[in-house]
């Protein structure tokens, strides 16, 4: 071999690896996977976020749905994937909370799973009632309650469901009363038979509920959030009328797989939270009722995730869901 070329061909090698070394991530397209059908609130919410996060990230972010199992499917193929950072989900609460804690044999632990990013958003439940009811207060919707116990029926988009647990939550905290369940499959069902009367309340995002709110054929008499909702400031909330500890909601997160490097993790986490900074996305977000959150990271959403599994532990088992 010419020794010139064997000596260019030693000079040129070192300068390879740094350059390879230098590819910053991410050097591919992402999947966000949402874990529930298209068309629905978390979709909405990922669709959106997604289409920011490609811009912050300079890389293209392909939203894929995986619903099934209370968002757990999903969850699941995420959970499995390679920890590389370019498989990501976008949590709700039941993929990340209550449908591992419902279901009798769930597909992950919510913590031990996966490489938690950071809470986006949150999105309170409000307390409603059909025009027959005739409560104008939560304090007059309890006293019915109390003075019937369980005559009244309230709906919810299914059996362990997060509306149907935070009804329960709803009616433990105002001194274990009791009412009727009555399962729906899904939210406009459920709403439908509000308003006829069918059943006497039911909790849901006020999102879905306030096209009907402004009509006045529903009443809402709380929002169920540590503060007043954006959207409707003049519903006060529970805490306000001396309801405490009711507080309910869903939330939407961003996780990967368990073993994500933390610099990939750090990179995802500094992405997320500039899109979430974006003043006009913000505004957008509140338009549909959900509260963005700009400042949440991997120790935070331990935490977040931690405390939900804490409080709603003990109300799935209170009311004996158990799901197949």
């Amino acid at each position: 071999m010419d020794r010139r070329l064997l000596l260019a061909g030693l000079a040129a090698a070192p300068l390879a690896r740094p350059a390879l070394a230098q590819e910053r991530f991410p050097v591919r397209p992402l999947r966000l996977v949402v874990p529930f059908a298209p068309g629905g609130p978390t979709d909405v919410f990922g669709r959106r976020f997604a289409d920011r996060f490609a811009r912050v990230l300079g890389q293209t972010v392909v939203v894929e749905n995986r619903a099934g199992a209370g968002g757990m499917v999903g969850a699941q193929e995420v959970a499995r994937a390679r920890p590389d950072g370019t498989t990501l989900l976008f949590h709700a609460s039941s993929s990340a909370v209550t449908s591992p804690l419902a279901y009798r044999r769930p597909l992950y632990h919510p913590l031990r799973d996966f490489a938690q990013i950071a809470i986006v958003g949150i999105v309170p439940f409000v307390l409603a009632v059909g025009p027959q009811t005739g409560a104008r207060s939560m304090a007059e919707l309890i006293a019915r309650l109390r003075e019937r116990p369980g005559a009244l029926s309230f709906g919810s988009s299914g059996v362990g469901t997060s509306n149907h647990l935070a009804s329960a939550l709803f009616l433990a905290r105002a001194g274990n009363l009791q009412a009727e369940h009555i399962p729906y499959r899904g939210s406009g069902p459920a709403i439908q038979d509000l308003v006829a009367g069918t059943v006497a309340f039911m909790v849901d995002t006020f999102s879905t509920l306030a096209g009907l709110y402004q009509d006045r054929r529903v009443g809402i008499l709380a929002a169920l959030h540590e503060r007043r909702l954006t959207a409707a400031p003049e519903i006060p909330t529970a805490a306000e009328q001396g309801l405490r500890d009711a507080e309910s909601g869903t939330f939407n997160a961003l996780a990967a797989p368990a073993g994500t490097p933390a610099e990939v993790i750090a990179t995802l986490h500094e992405a997320i939270r500039r899109t979430m900074a974006e003043e006009a996305f913000r505004r957008e977000l509140e338009t549909l009722s959900i509260e963005p959150v700009a400042d949440s990271d991997p120790a935070h959403m331990t935490r977040f995730i931690q405390a939900e599994m804490d409080k709603w532990r003990p109300i799935i088992q209170a009311t004996g869901v158990s799901i197949e």
